[in-house]
């Protein structure tokens, strides 16, 4: 008998830490589970929040690309200018578009950009077109050929709304869109602006004619 009863403390001690070891139980479990789930869906948002702001910054660089070669084709086409002649008749149909700015060159060559309506469905929103002579593979203006009127950028606000970029001291401005330059100096300043994929982009211009 006493010897009985004295190993069945030892058989509880034994049970004891055959229970501890056993593994976790469910609701540790359940808690653990709960967790990972938590932090994976933490991931998730963040991974997608990423996403996001990639694809945000990738249009806002493109659009931003787009305003400088359309800034970098009117600063060429002002460079060889003398002179802006709002007055001139151009020399393409600018059905109902307004004209943005008209460049008079050297040899009597119209250069017309205009902003309006899009020429077909294919662009999105208002306009900047330019009517003059075409450009080469070389860069250079293709003097006495034929004039194009193309679209140099699409996706403009309808409406451009009050400018206040320009900052010549004695300028003649543009009564509807946002442009002006000084007679005296042959410094014109300019403003373009996109709107579209939920983002606003604009980009000031600024080129001085060259002198007759």
């Amino acid at each position: 008998m006493a010897e009985g009863s004295s190993g069945e403390p030892c058989d509880q001690q034994s049970r004891g830490v055959l229970k501890q070891q056993s593994g976790f139980s469910l609701l540790e479990l359940l808690l653990a589970c709960s967790l990972g789930l938590v932090l994976l869906a933490v991931a998730l948002h963040a991974l997608l929040v990423e996403q996001r702001l990639g694809g945000r910054l990738g249009v806002l660089l493109r659009q931003r690309q787009l305003l400088l070669r359309a800034n970098q084709l009117i600063t060429a086409d002002l460079e060889r200018g003398i002179t802006l002649a709002p007055e001139l008749t151009p020399s393409c149909n600018l059905a109902g578009r307004l004209l943005f700015m008209q460049i008079l060159s050297p040899d009597g060559e119209l250069t017309t950009y205009t902003v309006g309506a899009a020429p077909s469905a294919i662009w999105q929103g208002q306009v900047l077109m330019r009517c003059g002579p075409a450009y080469g593979i070389s860069g250079q203006v293709r003097s006495g050929g034929a004039n194009q009127n193309r679209v140099v950028l699409d996706g403009l606000p309808q409406d451009f709304g009050a400018w206040s970029g320009c900052q010549l001291p004695i300028a003649q401005s543009n009564a509807h869109l946002p442009a002006c330059w000084e007679p005296a100096s042959g410094l014109v300043q300019w403003q373009l602006q996109l709107q579209r994929d939920g983002m606003n982009v604009q980009r000031d211009g600024q080129a001085l004619l060259k002198a007759g």
